[in-house]
C-alpha cells in the first residue's frame, strides 16, 4: 500500500497527517509554537521552531501508524504566507522570519509608493501595495540590516525553509511566488523592475516550481532525524489557502469558502486570471487559475489573545476553547451590543491599515466576560461581512459559504456568523484544512486521481448546514453599521497612536 504525508506550517501550529490510498487519514499530529512580538506591529518566528515541530510530528505519526517509511511515496508542505526569511548558502537563517502579520515596513511602503507607484505595483503583481507582502519587508531588511543581506544567499518562504530542511534544495512554489509582490503574474517570472526598485538582486529569489512538481527526495540527514525514507519524493507544495481551497472545491466557477483560523480568509475560485484592488490575488493550483481572497489578520487570533491574556490560557486538557464556547452559550445568549474591532495586528482586506488596533466599544459596569468573548466572535464576523460586501461590489454573487478551519468547530460562532452574513454556512465532512488539499495533490501525483480537482470532487461532502438565527439578524444589521462607522471614526486616532514610541 502507498502512503503520503501532508504538512501545514500554520501561524501557531504544525499539522502533519499521514494519508493512505484515496487520501484517507491514517494518523495525525500537531505541535504549537510561539510568535515573537518585539514591538507593536512586529511579528516574527524562529524558523527552527517550525522544523523541530515538523520532526516531532512526523515521528509521532510514524509511531502511531506503524507504517513502513519506505511505503511513504510523497510529501507536500503548505504554509502561512507571505514571509521573509534570509538564509545563507548553507541554509542557515540569518534572522527570525518576518511573517505575514508583520507591519514594520511602513517607511518602505511610502518609498515604493513614491518611486514606483501603487498602481504600477498592482499592474505587475495583481495585488495592491501593502506591508503585508514580501516586497516592503525585504526592502526593510535591505535598508536596516545590510550586514544580513551581504550574507544572504536566498530569501525563503515558510514552506520553502521546511522543504530545504527535507531536501537540501532552495525552492518556492508558484502560489507562494504570487504573494511575494515581487512576481510578475502576467509573465510568470520574477519582476526585475520591482527587485531593482528595492535594491535586490533577482538571484536572491529561489527557482519557482509548480505546486505538484517534485523538488527532490528526503535527504539522508532529514531521514535520520524524522525516520523517513530517502526514497520519499517531496513536492513543491502551496500556500495554505490554496491547499484549503482545494479541499473545499474552491478552484473555479466563483465558488466561495472561508478558511478560519488565526486569520480568516474568504476564498473565491476562478479558472482564469482575475484581480481586484480591494481583494487579494493568489494563484490557484492549476495553471492560470485564481483565488481572490479577503484576508483578515486576527479572527481566531483575537480569541486566542483573550484566551491567553484574560482567560487563563490553555490547559493540560486542551479545553479552553470549549469552555469559552459554553460560557457564551449559557451566559451571552443574545447579540452583545458591544463592538469589537478585531484589528489586533493591523488589518488587511478590506481596510488595508497597518495602524488599526483591536478595540472594544460599548462596555459598561454590567458587561460580563461571556459578552466580551461573544463580542470578539461578532467582530470577526463583521470583518467577514465587510469583505463579502467588497466581493458584491465586484459583481461576485455570494449564495452560501463552505467553512473550514479551527474556528469552524465552534457551533455558537458558526450561528453568529450565519446570522451576521444572513446566509447559511456549509461544513464539509472532511474538514482538515490545508493538509487535505495536499493529500489530493499527493494522490494525483501517485496516479490515484487524474487531477487534484478530481480528488476534491470525489471527497467533498457536506455533513452539516448552519442556518442563521432569524431573531438575531435585524440587530446584527444595525450593529454592523456601527462597526463600519467605528473604524472610520477611529482611523485618525489609530495613526496618531502608531506615531507614539
Amino acid at each position: 500500500m502507498s502512503y503520503s504525508i501532508g504538512i501545514d506550517i500554520g501561524t501557531t501550529t504544525v499539522k502533519c497527517i499521514l494519508f493512505g490510498e484515496k487520501a484517507k487519514v491514517v494518523a495525525e499530529a500537531g505541535k504549537e509554537y510561539g510568535t515573537l512580538l518585539p514591538e507593536p506591529s512586529w511579528a516574527q518566528q524562529n524558523p527552527d521552531d517550525w522544523w523541530r515541530a515538523v520532526v516531532e510530528c512526523i515521528r509521532v505519526i510514524l509511531a502511531k501508524s506503524w507504517v513502513n517509511a519506505e511505503d511513504i511515496r510523497v510529501i507536500s508542505v503548505s504554509s502561512q504566507a507571505p514571509a521573509v526569511l534570509p538564509v545563507t548558502k548553507e541554509g542557515k537563517p540569518l534572522h527570525d522570519a518576518l511573517i505575514w502579520m508583520d507591519r514594520r515596513s511602513v517607511e518602505e511602503y511610502e518609498i515604493i509608493k513614491e518611486t514606483v507607484g501603487a498602481r504600477r505595483v498592482f499592474e505587475i503583481t495583481g495585488n495592491r501595495l501593502d506591508t503585508y507582502f514580501t516586497l516592503t519587508e525585504l526592502m526593510w531588511f535591505i535598508r536596516n540590516h545590510p550586514e544580513i543581506m551581504e550574507k544572504c544567499f536566498k530569501v525563503l518562504q515558510v514552506n520553502g525553509y521546511v522543504n530545504y530542511k527535507l531536501t537540501g534544495e532552495f525552492t518556492i512554489d508558484d502560489t507562494h511566488a504570487s504573494l511575494t509582490q515581487l512576481y510578475d503574474v502576467h509573465r510568470d517570472c520574477w519582476s526585475r523592475e520591482l527587485l531593482d526598485a528595492i535594491g535586490a538582486d533577482v538571484d536572491l529569489m529561489p527557482q519557482v516550481y509548480d505546486c505538484m512538481a517534485p523538488i527532490g527526495h528526503v535527504s539522508a540527514e532529514a531521514a535520520e532525524l524524522t525516520g523517513l525514507s530517502t526514497g520519499t519524493v517531496v513536492l513543491a507544495g502551496a500556500v495554505d489557502a490554496t491547499a484549503a481551497g482545494l479541499e473545499m472545491g474552491v478552484y473555479s466557477g466563483g465558488r466561495v469558502a472561508e478558511m478560519t483560523g488565526t486569520s480568516s480568509v474568504v476564498l473565491i475560485g476562478f479558472d482564469e486570471l482575475v484581480t481586484g484592488e480591494e481583494l487579494s490575488y493568489l494563484k490557484g493550483r492549476a495553471k492560470n487559475s485564481t483565488l481572490l481572497y479577503g484576508a483578515m489578520n486576527s479572527a481566531g487570533g483575537s480569541l486566542r489573545w483573550f484566551r491567553d491574556a484574560l482567560y487563563g490560557g490553555e490547559t493540560m486538557k486542551k479545553d479552553a476553547y470549549p469552555r469559552m464556547n459554553r460560557e457564551v452559550e449559557e451566559r451571552a445568549k443574545r447579540p452583545s451590543r458591544i463592538i469589537f474591532l478585531p484589528y489586533m495586528a493591523g488589518e488587511r482586506a478590506p481596510i488595508w491599515d497597518p495602524d488599526a488596533r483591536g478595540t472594544f466599544i460599548g462596555l459598561n459596569l454590567n458587561t460580563s466576560r461571556a459578552e466580551l468573548i461573544r463580542a470578539i466572535m461578532e467582530g470577526a464576523c463583521f470583518a467577514l461581512q465587510d469583505n463579502l460586501d467588497q466581493a458584491a461590489k465586484m459583481g461576485l454573487p455570494i449564495k452560501d459559504i463552505i467553512c473550514c478551519g479551527g474556528c469552524s468547530r465552534s457551533d455558537i460562532w458558526l450561528k453568529i456568523k450565519a446570522s451576521v452574513i444572513g446566509k447559511e454556512i456549509k461544513l464539509p465532512e472532511v474538514n482538515l484544512g490545508a493538509p487535505a488539499g495536499l493529500a489530493y495533490m499527493n494522490a494525483a501525483y501517485m496516479g490515484e486521481y487524474s487531477t487534484p480537482e478530481e480528488a476534491s470532487d470525489a471527497n467533498l461532502r457536506i455533513k452539516k448546514v448552519v442556518e442563521p438565527v432569524r431573531e438575531w439578524i435585524p440587530m446584527y444589521r444595525e450593529l454592523y453599521q456601527v462597526y463600519l462607522e467605528s473604524y472610520q471614526s477611529l482611523k485618525r486616532q489609530f495613526k496618531n497612536l502608531a506615531r507614539i514610541r
